[in-house]
């Protein structure tokens, strides 16, 4: 049983820390993204609305039915008895209503605990999953710098990099997002990195990767055409220790061709379907090379569409002057820069969105 000392400790604890920069952060990010998921389905529609007090009556009407529908058929009578000995407790002044509405409503809360804790662990056994998937430390190679940050939205997320030097000296390379947020996302991923590696021992040509992508993500239900779809949005490449690479883009922001000095020399890509979404789908091998020093910079759509407090977006020509600067020093300064300039500009806000960067610069000769 909790004795008197654990109270004290618990109280002691939730002082410390409730700060005031806490209080800020739960209105700047937390009920903010929770305001957005619950007027999803109606942004439209109060948007549309003209006059200020009707539009805030519409605002408040959606929000209570987005919360309230998110609650089980029990919960929700559990929620409306509480609400109802509330009032009655209040307007008649009632001490057994107002105890019966904090004991109802204690009753409700405990259960969406239980099953908050109850997905907490799923979601950590995934989460713990997908930290396996994408690699804490990347491979050494003798001819390529490679460095990578991955951060991710939920506790789990969807991005994935994964790079692989092949006995032959070439480096089998892929970047990418799995449609959606969460488990799904994160399966979605192990799959994909799985058929990755496994054609990789067969043909890693970046067309026959893509075609086995593609099967296989099909196979799984990404094509069906009713419901939503599963798919992933990447890039497959292979480079050569010449400097010389071929690779496809599915779906996915372009990637950076960067100058020894940072300079956008090349926008990677062409607009394309992602893989999984059509099971007779093609896409064109683009080729190219990398001369000494240049950088190829793979960034997810989560960085340039994130979003501040204020609304404001990242946008892709921060991505460019943060190269521009950061580039010369290095993939790993490069990856570091961009993901210290989204923290400074999310602030205490989380990305709504997981956020992947990575970067491979073709090695100087020595000198």
């Amino acid at each position: 049983m909790p004795t008197r000392s654990d109270w004290k400790r618990l109280a002691d604890e939730t002082v410390r820390g409730v700060r005031t920069g806490d209080a800020t952060g739960i209105h700047a990010a937390d009920w903010r993204r929770a305001v957005r998921v619950f007027l999803a389905e109606h942004r439209d529609e109060i948007d549309s609305e003209k006059r200020r007090f009707r539009r805030s009556l519409k605002r408040a009407n959606a929000l209570s039915f987005g919360m309230i529908r998110r609650l089980t058929p029990v919960r929700r009578v559990l929620l409306v008895a509480g609400v109802l000995c509330a009032f009655f407790g209040i307007v008649f002044r009632d001490t057994l209503f107002s105890l019966a509405a904090v004991f109802l409503l204690l009753v409700l809360v405990a259960l969406e605990l239980v099953d908050k804790l109850h997905f907490r662990d799923e979601l950590l056994m995934a989460r713990d999953l997908q930290a396996d998937l994408v690699p804490a430390t990347l491979p050494e190679t003798p001819h390529w710098e490679l460095a990578g940050f991955n951060r991710v939205a939920n506790t789990v997320g969807g991005d994935l990099y994964d790079f692989v030097p092949l006995p032959d000296g070439r480096l089998a390379v892929l970047f990418g997002d799995a449609s959606g947020h969460g488990m799904a996302a994160g399966l979605l991923m192990a799959v994909t990195q799985a058929v990755f590696r496994v054609q990789l021992e067969s043909d890693p040509s970046p067309a026959s990767v893509s075609a086995a992508l593609n099967r296989m993500l099909c196979r799984t239900g990404a094509c069906r055409t009713a419901g939503p779809r599963a798919y992933f949005s990447g890039i497959v490449m292979l480079l050569s220790p010449d400097g010389s690479w071929s690779g496809v883009v599915a779906g996915h922001p372009q990637a950076l061709r960067l100058s020894p000095g940072g300079a956008v020399a090349e926008r990677v890509g062409i607009g394309a379907y992602p893989f999984g979404v059509r099971e007779k789908a093609e896409w064109p091998v683009l080729g190219g090379a990398l001369g000494s020093g240049e950088t190829l910079l793979f960034c997810s759509d989560g960085l340039a569409e994130a979003r501040n407090a204020a609304g404001e977006e990242f946008g892709d020509l921060r991505i460019e002057l943060v190269a521009a600067r950061a580039a010369p020093g290095g993939p790993s300064l490069l990856v570091a820069s961009l993901s210290d300039e989204l923290r400074r500009f999310l602030g205490p806000a989380d990305p709504e969105d997981d956020v992947s960067i990575a970067a491979i610069r073709r090695r100087m000769p020595a000198s």
